[in-house]
């Protein structure tokens, strides 16, 4: 039986290579085509030249007249680039990098932030996504692929240059727009200015554009852009308000750009500072966190603006003199030389610089006075322009936070009344809150300071402080918001008083 089956299956075998031996063997289609062959399937609306587009976007390049920093940077990146491969950030093997969506999803929520689409031409660049993610691009024309792809080039890094770099630092810049707006002194040959804006703020420059085009190369735009929105608490209780229609929508812009400047230091760093805002005549101390007091001030008139800056309280003088700066000498001291009257009822004397001499009543004369020989100074105690208590900061203004012989300036609604230091309220509760409550005998006394008649020969020396050190020292923030989140309390809406909003506003009109 096994030898029967053994036989079978060898016959069938033998069958089945007859049979394939018989087959004819079908040659593949496609074998011994050519490259010239799959040449007649190219299309070449669908091909791209990276010459073509690099010589498409010098023309866009040349046609852009946009003066932004942001708009300068894009063309200098093109212009060197011109004819590298380095001149492509968005362009790659598979048409645009996906990071184009990122900032396209970003730039579609840029109302929320007071903008328009329109200032980074979102809808350009969203027309020409489409036309290439559908291969709908014309043989030749404004529509072709190489115009397109240099269109979305050029578009997508001036988008992001100006949006990042805008929201990471500002899109103005605060010193040209400030210190030049107050002539201080002018001849046929050269102008100066007062220094209104003193802050130490990041400005924009090459490193800072160099570092938002390295993001684009180095697929980092998602990050770049959530750090650009990582903005300080004051900008978005501001931000807030765009939701609310009762609330000037112009001012809400030019007070978040104001929130934007990038200070090398901020109120929300510490747990203790005091803040003075201009246009609210106010001063808020914070512990903590938490308000610890708040006060009217007075500040410089518009003709002797307050300077914004910030710095520390280091030190607290009592019953200070006060040498008279130059400017008031020459404007409202000179002329009164040789007025007894005068000089005895301003505490007025003059001090010779090297020697130390002092001149009193008559012998001041408008020499003495115009002379840079001479200091004339204002003696310290009761009357004096400074007030009991000077506290003192680093500034290149020789302007202070100090008390006042005129207290019925805080009875007004505008107190733009100084030649630029800050008038304080509350003297003497401020002192307490440098000394951290820790000292209630040194808070004694100040009080006796303040209040003793410096000319009285029984006045108790021993309870006399002249000046006390801060330690540690606090932090002081001089700002200008004409809407303001006031501490622990909500936003509120101040008068421009020194006209800065429309400067502002003019800049932003620019992007």
């Amino acid at each position: 039986m096994r030898k029967h089956l053994s036989m079978l299956y060898s016959l069938c075998v033998m069958l089945m290579m007859v049979s394939c031996a018989k087959e004819k063997v079908v040659e593949h289609p496609y074998a011994g085509l050519s490259s010239e062959y799959f040449d007649s399937f190219s299309d070449k609306a669908l091909t791209a030249d990276a010459q073509e587009i690099r010589d498409y976007i010098l023309t866009i390049v040349k046609a852009d007249h946009d003066s932004l920093k942001a708009d300068r940077y894009t063309r200098a990146h093109y212009k060197f680039f011109s004819s590298s491969p380095s001149a492509f950030l968005w362009i790659n093997r598979k048409g645009i990098s996906s990071q184009a969506d990122t900032l396209l999803a970003c730039l579609d929520s840029c109302d929320r932030d007071g903008f328009e689409k329109r200032q980074f031409g979102v809808e350009y660049i969203r027309k020409d996504l489409e036309t290439l993610r559908n291969l709908s691009f014309e043989a030749e024309g404004k529509n072709s692929i190489n115009r397109v792809l240099a269109r979305l080039e050029y578009n997508l890094t001036k988008a992001f240059l100006r949006y990042a770099v805008g929201q990471r630092y500002g899109f103005t810049n605060p010193y040209d727009l400030l210190n030049r707006l107050d002539v201080h002194d002018s001849t046929p040959t050269r102008i100066t200015y007062r220094q209104l804006f003193d802050d130490s703020v990041h400005i924009c420059g090459k490193q800072t554009f160099y570092g938002a085009i390295n993001a684009i190369k180095h697929d980092s735009v998602g990050i770049y852009l959530a750090k650009a929105m990582n903005h300080t608490p004051i900008y978005n209780k501001i931000k807030a308000a765009l939701k609310n229609d009762s609330i000037d929508r112009q001012a809400i812009l030019i007070n978040l750009e104001r929130a934007r400047w990038k200070s090398t230091d901020a109120p929300h760093l510490h747990d203790e500072y005091l803040i003075v805002n201009i246009p609210a005549f106010h001063l808020w101390a914070m512990r903590d966190n938490r308000l610890a007091i708040d006060m009217k001030i007075g500040c410089g008139q518009r003709k002797t603006k307050t300077p914004l800056l910030h710095s520390k309280i280091k030190r607290m003088d009592l019953n200070p003199q006060w040498t008279i700066p130059w400017s008031i000498r020459k404007k409202e001291i000179n002329g009164h030389g040789g007025n007894a009257d005068y000089f005895y009822r301003n505490h007025y004397f003059a001090r010779h610089k090297k020697t130390g001499e002092k001149l009193r009543g008559t012998a001041i004369t408008n020499s003495i006075i115009m002379s840079p020989d001479w200091s004339i100074v204002q003696e310290g105690g009761e009357g004096n322009s400074l007030g009991r208590i000077i506290f003192r900061f680093d500034n290149n203004f020789s302007i202070y936070v100090h008390d006042t012989s005129s207290r019925g300036v805080f009875d007004r609604q505008t107190r733009s009344v100084s030649h630029g230091c800050i008038r304080v309220e509350k003297p003497y509760e401020l002192a307490c809150y440098m000394l951290r409550d820790k000292d209630p005998e040194m808070a004694e006394k100040i009080q006796y300071s303040m209040e003793a008649d410096m000319s009285d020969p029984k006045r108790d020396r021993r309870k006399l402080v002249g000046s006390k050190k801060v330690d540690p020292q606090v932090p002081i923030f001089i700002v200008y918001y004409t809407l303001f989140p006031v501490p622990e309390g909500e936003l509120k809406s101040y008068p421009d008083i020194y006209g800065y909003d429309s400067i502002i506003a003019k800049a932003l009109r620019a992007i």
